[in-house]
Order: C-alpha cells, then structure tokens, then sequence
C-alpha cells in the first residue's frame, strides 16, 4: 500500500505515546521519585473531585449525553497523564479516534479511570452535574481543581523537554 503523507489520529498518538515514553525514560531515580509524589496526589484529587461528582449520579449524567461535552477530547490526554500511568505501571487504554465523540468512550464508559482521567475531563462539571452539586461539594471540588492545576504545573516543571506541557497527540508533532 502506497502512503498518501496523510497520518491519521491512531499513528499521531503512537508516535505521541512513543515520544513521551522516550522522555520519560530519562529521568533520574530521584526525579522519578519526585514525580511519583506528584502523581500520587494527582490521583487522590481526581478521585475525591470524581467522589463528588459521583453523589449526585454523574455516570449516568455523562453516559446520557455519550461525551458530547468533548468530541475534541482527544487533545485532552496529556503527556503529564501519560507520566502518571507509567510511573504507575497502568496498562495504557487504547484510544478510538473514529467515534466522533469523546475518543476515550468505550462500549462501558470512559476507558481511563477517574484518578488516570486527563484534567478537563475530571474538572468540567456541566450545567446538568453543577445543579445538583450542594454548596459544600461546589466549594471542595472548584478548590481541588486549583490545586489539581498546581501539581500538573509542578510535574511539568520537572522536565527541561517543554512539549511536556502538550497532548500526547501534539507532542510528537511539536519541536
């Protein structure tokens, strides 16, 4: 088969994925170490912010709409996500870029869990989840988005390599 030069979204986040993987790979024991905090905190805010989410039933929110909220979500998974699954070891999902919503939905859900999900996936609330929402739950998931936004800066200050900052599926596209 002749190549048209054309690359489509699955070879963009392998070459993202491989990308960041060889970044990754460069890391100090004690970077290592440093991230890993990070990333530990990282996972603890996204599942209390998804606790949160979940009290007023936000699954079946989510699920009724089928991520329509983010059909260019493929650009949300970050490097700074892909670093949290390997330092975890977490098996990575694989992305379906031919739905025409959310490329991260599978058949059951969201292909990632809550606390690997990328920040804007965790951090939107909608209209229809914001409603339901008591003050106390609004006021602690607004405060743990800010510090989620803090640490995502802090791990991505660790590395010299500043496409850290991109989507996976712009880093390998990016010098």
């Amino acid at each position: 088969m002749e190549r048209t030069g054309v690359v489509t979204d699955d070879e963009v986040w392998r070459l993202g994925v491989g990308a960041v993987v060889g970044v990754f790979r460069l890391l100090t024991p004690d970077h290592l170490a440093d991230l890993m905090a990070d990333a530990e905190e990282m996972m603890a805010l996204k599942a209390a912010m998804q606790a949160v989410v979940e009290k007023v039933n936000g699954a079946a929110i989510c699920a009724a709409c089928k991520g329509a909220c983010c059909a260019a979500g493929k650009y949300h998974f970050s490097a700074i996500d892909l670093v949290v699954y390997l330092l975890t070891g977490k098996e990575l999902f694989e992305p379906s870029f031919a739905s025409g919503c959310c490329s991260y939905l599978g058949d059951g859900g969201c292909l990632m869990p809550p606390e690997y999900r990328p920040f804007n996936c965790v951090t939107f609330a909608c209209e229809q989840i914001e409603a339901h929402l008591p003050a106390a739950d609004k006021e602690f998931f607004y405060s743990s988005e800010g510090r989620l936004r803090t640490v995502y800066r802090e791990m991505q200050a660790a590395f010299a390599d500043r496409r850290m900052r991109c989507a996976v599926m712009s880093f390998a596209l990016t010098n």
